[in-house]
């Protein structure tokens, strides 16, 4: 891009002129008017005009060292200050679940931008692109992220339900129209971002050709759909697509003979939520070797609710609520070209000498490898803030950064550490094939069961099919390998 196309910012710590004041919202319920009555003791002591600098909310809003968020079996806890963005969209939120919706909603808002770059410390050029994977350790909590996400996409929604009347009126006329006659041409302009979960390849590769260079988003209820992107599943899953839409440079596209198939070629943005739970995320990943697309995805968690706490209560996601996110949105629709943007170059040089200072101490390979792609997407957080905001920096964006960071690392170390670990040392020993014989759980007498034989597929990092694993038995009893002691139960002839 021409130089004289890039603007140069620097740090402007007073508030943006174009983003939103704060407005103290309306609550209609005991639990909320609690926290209106606390909020607004908050703002007598600083007022809107003048907000709180760091300084003045140091002691109360110190951030955690990376030995304290390490050294926890709790979440991260959100920031007391926040930037505007960030305090507008999580306004109506219950206090528990603050920092889940804080975790995903940038992705949301990432949508909007056109051809917007941002230069990164080591000059590269960074697109908005973003993911966020909620995980749960149970089922629960996963719906607080809808509402916002739906009222920050609404105009993205009526765009899309108009161009997708135009696809069917176009499909319609196509599919009607006589051999003899003149196929009518697509029209060029059938922008659609937010897709359908069940979207196939050939769809996702037509969407990227209609978007023009716009993001795509897509809203995952269960991760498991996510096979569906990548046209594979199981073993066979290599993850592909999830790992070239984290890359500005990537190359995505298909050819086929057909003349009504699908012929694209170009670089995807695709922006993307999904949730799952502990389990199913472990195995739903358990195929993958080392990292795979793990660095890549920006993780969120959902704090436990205690046994018979009371029911989360929310806000009225109103017009209210959407006049005080609009501003952002606007200006959001408005960012464009290449920016530098000189305070978040400052922030991650920050935040990488405070996570290199503790992998020293620590040594810990894993850590310091997982933190270089957590630098970038806590860089193109603050970057989306800062176009949010007209082009304007405030020092809250450091602290949520940081936050932001070290949720997305301290649940990606707690869920996958040993597994990275044992991959990394699979790789250096090279043990070569095992006999799943000697790895499967048997008493002293060599007898062992068929949840014992799955246990071990599972182990080895096979698929636990129990017609594979009835057939690997038939195999090893006709070889005299072993003998059936009970229909589930059978003893290794050593």
């Amino acid at each position: 891009m021409e130089e004289e196309n890039k603007t140069a910012l620097t740090a402007d710590n007073s508030q943006s002129e174009a983003a939103p004041e704060k407005k103290e919202q309306q609550v209609t319920n005991p639990v909320a008017a609690k926290r209106t009555k606390r909020s607004s003791a908050v703002k007598k002591r600083a007022p809107a005009a003048k907000r709180a600098s760091p300084r003045n909310t140091a002691a109360a809003d110190k951030p955690l060292s990376w030995a304290e968020v390490f050294g926890s079996d709790q979440l991260p806890p959100l920031p007391l200050a926040l930037p505007r963005l960030i305090e507008a969209t999580i306004s109506q939120t219950p206090p528990l679940l603050r920092g889940t919706v804080a975790q995903v909603v940038p992705v949301a808002y990432s949508i909007y931008p056109r051809n917007l770059e941002f230069v990164y410390v080591d000059h590269r050029k960074r697109e908005l692109r973003m993911n966020c994977l909620l995980v749960a350790k149970e089922g629960g909590g996963k719906e607080c992220i809808t509402l916002p996400v739906k009222h920050i996409l609404a105009d993205v929604k009526q765009q899309d339900k108009r161009n997708r009347k135009r696809l069917k009126e176009f499909n319609e006329k196509y599919a009607s129209a006589r051999s003899d006659e003149e196929k009518p041409q697509r029209p060029a302009d059938l922008v659609i971002q937010w897709l359908f979960a069940d979207i196939t390849r050939p769809r996702l590769n037509q969407a990227m050709e209609d978007a023009q260079e716009a993001f795509l988003f897509l809203k995952l209820n269960e991760l498991e759909d996510w096979d569906k992107v990548e046209g594979a599943r199981g073993r066979g899953n290599s993850f592909s697509v999830m790992k070239i839409v984290d890359d500005e440079d990537n190359d995505f596209g298909q050819d086929r003979v057909g003349s009504q198939s699908v012929n694209a070629d170009g670089c995807l943005r695709l922006n993307w939520i999904a949730d799952t739970t502990e389990p199913k995320l472990k195995k739903y990943f358990c195929h993958i070797h080392g990292e795979g697309p793990l660095s890549r995805i920006t993780m969120g968690g959902i704090p436990d609710v205690e046994i018979g706490a009371d029911i989360p209560v929310f806000g009225s996601y109103d017009k209210k609520y959407d006049a005080a996110i609009s501003p952002f949105i606007e200006n959001l629709k408005k960012a464009t070209g290449t920016v530098v943007c000189k305070p978040a170059e400052k922030m991650v040089l920050k935040l990488k000498a405070e996570i290199d200072e503790f992998s020293t101490l620590t040594q810990d390979r894993i850590l310091d490898s997982l933190s270089h792609r957590a630098l970038v997407a806590a860089f193109r957080k603050a970057c989306l803030i800062y176009a949010a905001n007209g082009m304007k920096w405030e020092p809250e964006i450091e602290a949520y950064c940081r936050w932001s960071m070290q949720t997305d690392l301290y649940m990606k170390y707690r869920l996958f550490a040993e597994d990275i670990i044992k991959a990394t040392r699979n790789d250096e020993e090279h043990p070569g094939p095992k006999s799943i014989l000697t790895v499967v759980e048997a008493s002293a007498e060599g007898i062992f069961t068929l949840e014992a034989l799955r246990k071990a597929y599972e182990k080895l990092g096979k698929e636990p099919d129990e017609k594979k694993l009835r057939n690997a038995l038939n195999q090893w009893k006709v070889r005299g390998h072993i003998v059936t002691v009970t229909n589930d139960s059978y003893k290794i002839m050593r």
